[in-house]
């Protein structure tokens, strides 16, 4: 329960704030020896930041509906850049999903990531809309800037970059309203983190088919490669989890502190402190590098 509650912690904070969830739920894997969670619990957690982002942005995003339904031309140009920024992320993420996934077992690597992240952050502030600009209202949004962001999103797959730091602070280099920048950075990644679940959730239901019978039945007429990929797929599967009270409480605290998560960002963003956030990245990468 206590791991439960601790990987739901580092999920909802890490998820928004701009210090890369992926990259410390890895480190506080290898740091705490605490077991993986599983595929089920996994898929659990992200539902629950992604729900998150309903709550705090519910107004906007119910804008964004209502005005494609009435074909709203602002609106229907907001979800358009959504959708642009979410192709390249999309090719990214399954074009190198074996090579991402690999960076998940290499907890140094991740803490490079972090101190790279570091760098964005720090530098974000001497963009065209950074805390050096205080007076820049910034430009709008368009097809070239959304698609940039999308690329750097999908860059941001790498375990250790973090997602909302990266786009965020792409933006601002870009010249982009930080108070938008922060509020597209969170509603693209709805497509992108709720398809991401889904193709775990998609997994995770293929695993429940992979009973006991059916592996000894594969591996009878396979060759030793497809025996022993087929071996380390169902031990996976052993692993992937269900539902438990454990769980819940899990899915409950990721959802609670996205929250609040994404209101202290938004607020240190438009006060122009998002650089700040530097200082606590590279800490995590060094502490890292000499721990791990």
């Amino acid at each position: 329960m206590i791991e439960s509650v601790i990987l739901g912690f580092l999920q909802g904070l890490a998820e928004f704030l701009p210090i890369s969830s992926s990259g410390h739920l890895v480190i506080g894997h290898e740091l705490l020896g605490m077991n993986e969670a599983g595929m089920f619990f996994d898929i659990m957690l992200h539902a629950g930041t992604l729900l998150s982002i309903f709550v705090v942005f519910h107004k906007k995003i119910t804008d964004i509906i209502v005005g494609c339904i009435r074909r709203n031309p602002e609106q229907l140009r907001e979800a358009g850049y959504i959708v642009l920024a979410s192709i390249p992320t999309a090719l990214i993420g399954l074009g190198f999903k074996d090579l991402l996934e690999g960076l998940f077992e290499n907890p140094r690597a991740v803490c490079v990531a972090e101190l790279f992240t570091g760098l964005l952050l720090f530098t974000s502030q001497w963009g065209a809309t950074g805390a050096k600009h205080p007076d820049n209202e910034g430009v709008k949004m368009n097809w070239w800037r959304a698609l940039v962001t999308g690329v750097v999103q999908g860059i941001a797959c790498i375990p250790g970059i973090s997602r909302s730091g990266s786009t965020i602070s792409a933006m601002m280099f870009m010249g982009v309203n930080r108070k938008y920048a922060g509020e597209f950075s969170f509603l693209m990644s709805i497509p992108a983190v709720g398809g991401a679940a889904l193709l775990d959730c998609i997994k995770w239901i293929k695993c429940q088919s992979m009973t006991g019978e059916s592996v000894k039945l594969a591996l009878e007429n396979a060759t030793p490669e497809q025996a022993q990929d087929i071996s380390e797929k169902a031990m996976k599967c052993a692993m992937a989890g269900g539902f438990t009270p454990e769980l819940l409480v899990g899915m409950l605290v990721s959802f609670i502190f996205g929250i609040i998560a994404l209101k202290w960002l938004m607020t240190f963003l438009q006060k122009g402190k998002f650089q700040h956030f530097a200082w606590y990245v590279w800490a995590v990468g060094i502490f890292g590098l000499v721990f791990i």
